[in-house]
């Protein structure tokens, strides 16, 4: 099972995830946006979403972007 959840296969699954994230969050944006990310944490995979620029910035922070992305998603 340890092998499953570190396999390139699942790191790219739990980072496409982020990414739908990620995108929905970037929309109307013109800069950068927000970008997804993975990393091995322990004996596993995780991906995150965050800010790229001072747009992506702002718009969490004046308009919950990400948060609505995120909550929409899940």
């Amino acid at each position: 099972f340890k092998q499953l959840l570190n396999s390139p296969e699942v790191e790219a699954l739990v980072l496409s995830e982020a990414q739908k994230i990620a995108d929905a969050a970037s929309e109307g944006l013109e800069g950068e946006g927000f970008r997804a990310h993975s990393t091995l944490a322990g004996t596993r995979y995780i991906a995150f979403a965050g800010t790229t620029d001072e747009e992506s910035i702002i718009a969490e922070a004046e308009d919950k972007a990400l948060s609505r992305a995120v909550m929409s998603n899940g």
